[in-house]
C-alpha cells in the first residue's frame, strides 16, 4: 500500500522534475502611457504583451475606466478614448482564476486632422520603416496635417517626404560606416572635427542609375537597398560616384581601390578609416545634408537585433541600451527640446506555419524580452526627453500577415485531392496588412505634442 508519506514524496518528485530549477512564470508588460487618436479604432492585441500566448491557460482581461468598444479574447478596441482614463491589464490563470499580475496604463489622447503649423518628424528604422508602416496614418489619411518627414530616402508617392528606413538593419549597424555597393548610405556615422563622410562611390553610381532608369533590369537587392535615394543621388557624379563640388575634408570610400579617400582641396587622396575618430553625429548629419531639425525623432529598431538570438534567456541588452542613449544624446544636441521616441517593435512575429520556416514562437519570446527591456529601462523618462510609443501592441499575429496561395506550402500532402488546405503565412515577420494600424500610435503622439 502506498503510504501518505510515499505519495507526498512522489508528488514532490514530479513537481521537482517539472518546476524546480526552471519554473516558468507567465508575465505581461505594457508602458505607462498609450497614445490614441480620438474617433479612430485603436486596437490592443493580447499576444504582443504576454510572455507566452497560451489560450485557455493564461489569459489577459481588460478593465479600468477606459470606454471599450469591444473586449474579446485576443483584442480590445477603443474608438472614443478619453484622455487620462485608464486601462488595467489583468493576467489571469484559468486553472483557479488567480490574477497573476495587473498593470495600469493611462491614455494620452489626441485629435486627428488638426494643426495649423508644420510639424517636422524623422523616423530611423529597419524594413518596417523602409516599407513605410507610417504612410497610411501620417500621410494618406491626413491624421497629421502639415507633417514634414525628414531624412535621405524618398517616400514613394509623396514628393518632398523622406525617411531613414533600411531593411535588415540593426541598431548596431547605424554605428558603422556603409562602404558596399548595395549597402544603404548611413549619414549618421561620421568622423570627428570638420571631416564629413559621404558614402561609397559604387553605391552612389547605383543610386543614380536606378533613379534615372527605374524600370531597368535591376535585382531585388539593388532596388531594395539603393532605391529611394533619387533626390540625394543628384549630389554625386553618375559615372564616378564621387561627390560633385567636393569641399576640403570631404571623405568617401572608393570602391575601385577599396580605400577611403579625402579631398584635400584639389584632389582625392588615400586615407585610412583608423586615421579618424568616428561617432554617431546627428547634428553633422543635418548640417551636411541641409536638413531641418525634426521636433520628433522616432527610433523603430530591434527586430533584426534580437529575434534570432540563440538563447532567449541569456540576451544581453547593455550594448543596445547604450546605443539608444547615444542616439538620443546626439539628436538632442541638435534639438535640445526635441522629443526622442522609442517605438516598441513587433513581439509577435506570426505563426509557425510560414513560408520562411521561421521558429516564430522562439522569436516572439525573444522580442517580448526586448519589449520588457525597453519598458523597464526607458519608461517614465519623459523629463529626459524619452518617450515610449507602443506600435507592437497593434499587431494581430494571426490576421495581420499575408497568406500564400502556393500549393507547395498549403497542400497537406502530395496526393491530396480534398479542399482543405493549410493557411500558411508569407513575408514574415512583416504584418503588411497591419501597417495602417501600426502607425496610429505614432500619429497620436505627434498630434499630442506638435
Amino acid at each position: 500500500m502506498l503510504t501518505y508519506q510515499a505519495a507526498a514524496q512522489r508528488k514532490q518528485n514530479r513537481k521537482g522534475n517539472n518546476e524546480i530549477g526552471n519554473v516558468f512564470k507567465n508575465d505581461i508588460t505594457v508602458p505607462s502611457k498609450f497614445y490614441m487618436l480620438s474617433g479612430i479604432q485603436n486596437d490592443l492585441f493580447v499576444e504582443p504583451i504576454i510572455k507566452r500566448w497560451r489560450p485557455y491557460d493564461d489569459v489577459v482581461r481588460f478593465s479600468g475606466t477606459a470606454n471599450y468598444s469591444r473586449r474579446l479574447q485576443r483584442v480590445a478596441s477603443i474608438v472614443n478614448p478619453i484622455d487620462s482614463t485608464s486601462i488595467i491589464f489583468n493576467l489571469i490563470n484559468t486553472q483557479n482564476f488567480d490574477t497573476l499580475k495587473s498593470i495600469k496604463t493611462t491614455l494620452s489622447v489626441a485629435q486627428p486632422g488638426v494643426g495649423n503649423d508644420s510639424v517636422k518628424v524623422s523616423i530611423i528604422g529597419d524594413s518596417f520603416t523602409n516599407g513605410a508602416f507610417f504612410k497610411d496614418a501620417l500621410l494618406i489619411k491626413g491624421y497629421v496635417p502639415k507633417i514634414k518627414l525628414i531624412g535621405l530616402r524618398d517616400v514613394i508617392g509623396f514628393k518632398g517626404q523622406f525617411d531613414e528606413g533600411r531593411g535588415g538593419w540593426t541598431l548596431k549597424r547605424y554605428f558603422s560606416p556603409s562602404t558596399d555597393r548595395i549597402e544603404p548610405y548611413n549619414g549618421f556615422w561620421q568622423p570627428h572635427a570638420n571631416y564629413k563622410y559621404w558614402g561609397a562611390t559604387h553605391f552612389w553610381q547605383l543610386a543614380n542609375a536606378i533613379s534615372q532608369q527605374p524600370d531597368a533590369n535591376w535585382t531585388v537587392e539593388e532596388t531594395y537597398y539603393a532605391g529611394r535615394y533619387a533626390t540625394q543621388a543628384l549630389k554625386f557624379d553618375a559615372k564616378t560616384g564621387l561627390k560633385i563640388n567636393p569641399q576640403p575634408d570631404d571623405i568617401m570610400f572608393d570602391n575601385e581601390t577599396c580605400y577611403f579617400i579625402k579631398f584635400n582641396g584639389k584632389n582625392w587622396e588615400k586615407v585610412r578609416y583608423e586615421d579618424f575618430d568616428w561617432a554617431f553625429n546627428y547634428p553633422k548629419y543635418l548640417k551636411m545634408w541641409n536638413l531641418e531639425t525634426p521636433q520628433i525623432l522616432a527610433e523603430f529598431l530591434g527586430l533584426n537585433d534580437f529575434r534570432d538570438v540563440p538563447q532567449v534567456s541569456q540576451i544581453d541588452f547593455s550594448e543596445w541600451n547604450n546605443q539608444i542613449l547615444a542616439l538620443k544624446k546626439s539628436y538632442q544636441e541638435a534639438a535640445p527640446q526635441g522629443k526622442f521616441v522609442l517605438m516598441i517593435p513587433a513581439s509577435t512575429c506570426g505563426l509557425l506555419d510560414n513560408t520562411a520556416g521561421d521558429f516564430t514562437i522562439k522569436q516572439n519570446a525573444a522580442m517580448w524580452e526586448l519589449r520588457k527591456n525597453i519598458i523597464n529601462n526607458f519608461d517614465h523618462c519623459e523629463e529626459e526627453g524619452i518617450y515610449i510609443v507602443d506600435a507592437g501592441i497593434a499587431i494581430d499575429g494571426v490576421n495581420g500577415y499575408d497568406y500564400t496561395q502556393d500549393t507547395t506550402y498549403t497542400k497537406p500532402f502530395a496526393s491530396y485531392q480534398g479542399k482543405n488546405y493549410f493557411e500558411v503565412q508569407t513575408k514574415n515577420p512583416h504584418p503588411y496588412s497591419n501597417y495602417a494600424t501600426m502607425g496610429l500610435s505614432l500619429a497620436a503622439f505627434i498630434q499630442r505634442f506638435r
